[in-house]
């Protein structure tokens, strides 16, 4: 009977998450704009792709995107060396956000962005990038978003937002330390190996919210606490009775609810989805459009936001590419992967 019991509440706790998923996944689409969108508004910047998608900025993450933007926009030129190399020469500095002549769609995110390119050169007369890398350190961005007392995503979420986050997260981790109550203190009286969820979250928590520390020990260290969890509880399970598979379900909407399944929970705010609609339905036509209708554009006037939307592989094909742009610079004709 005790087993029925926990089995229930695993299986409540994933049911609850299914329909968070479904209800707020649905509103959001639902209150998506299905228009056709053509083209973004002038200055509108890679960095404001990630604001409103996900409330915050990345650079890190943008190194090909952002230098094309600036150099669309007449900031920098850019010199082939390599296949995977560029030097970054820097032609004019951003304009002040108050000045007249400062093109940008958020002016929050292009302050930032001005301080990141003043960051980067620093009163260097170029800069050598390797494409593969991050253009920025991280304490280069941290310096930088240390100094606004306004956070970054103001305005994106609501605090329903990140208390539907926290809930989802919690209902991912409840089925682990259930199944784990059931298993160490009334299946096999050992009360001591309850300590095994609370490894495996200290795992979890560092991969997830961890962000100072590079990628790769992040990993490993998340693997070494998370992943002795796990497996003491799965080898465990594989020793008794288990016919509704509460482990092995325990463990599977652990890592899906809390790393996959959280991302669909969206509460934001109506009238803050008009940006967010805009970017989805112009993502959809790059990748959905006939070739013979993309190409009346400058492919490289919207390489910036295939690189930002993660889909040139799929769209680069539509467009006409094949001469370089005036701010490239290859003395051998070839165009590297930046292009």
């Amino acid at each position: 009977m005790t087993y029925y019991i926990f089995a229930g509440l695993i299986y409540a706790c994933i049911l609850a998450i299914l329909l968070l998923v479904l209800v707020f996944g649905l509103r959001a689409r639902r209150n998506v704009k299905h228009e056709k969108v053509t083209a973004l508004a002038k200055g509108f910047s890679p960095l404001d792709v990630q604001h409103i998608f996900i409330g915050k900025t990345y650079p890190r993450r943008l190194t090909r995107a952002l230098i094309v933007h600036w150099a669309q926009m007449g900031y920098i030129r850019v010199k082939h060396l390599d296949r995977n190399r560029v030097r970054l020469v820097p032609i004019k500095m951003p304009p002040n956000h108050a000045d007249p002549d400062a093109v940008f769609f958020d002016r929050g995110t292009y302050v930032r962005e001005c301080d990141l390119f003043v960051r980067l050169f620093d009163k260097r007369n170029s800069v050598e990038v390797n494409l593969n890398r991050a253009m920025f350190t991280r304490n280069q961005v941290q310096i930088i978003n240390s100094a606004y007392a306004v956070r970054e995503d103001e305005g994106v979420y609501s605090s329903a937002h990140y208390a539907l986050k926290v809930l989802t997260t919690v209902l991912s981790v409840v089925p682990f330390f259930l199944a784990s109550i059931y298993l160490f203190i009334v299946e096999t009286g050992n009360g001591g190996a309850i300590i095994c969820p609370f490894i495996m979250c200290m795992g979890l928590f560092f991969f997830r919210f961890v962000r100072d520390v590079p990628m790769f020990p992040r990993v490993a260290v998340g693997l070494a606490f998370g992943g002795s969890g796990v497996g003491v509880l799965i080898s465990y399970y594989t020793q008794i009775y288990d016919p509704f598979g509460i482990g092995y379900t325990a463990v599977a909407i652990l890592f899906i609810g809390s790393l996959i399944l959280i991302r669909f929970v969206d509460y934001r705010e109506k009238n803050n989805l008009s940006d967010y609609s805009d970017l989805i339905n112009y993502r959809k036509y790059l990748l959905f459009a006939r070739k013979s209708e993309l190409l009346k554009f400058d492919y490289y006037a919207v390489l910036p936001y295939l690189y930002a939307f993660n889909i040139k592989p799929l769209v680069k094909r539509k467009f006409n590419c094949n001469e370089l742009p005036p701010w490239y610079v290859s003395e051998s004709g070839k165009r590297g992967k930046l292009l």
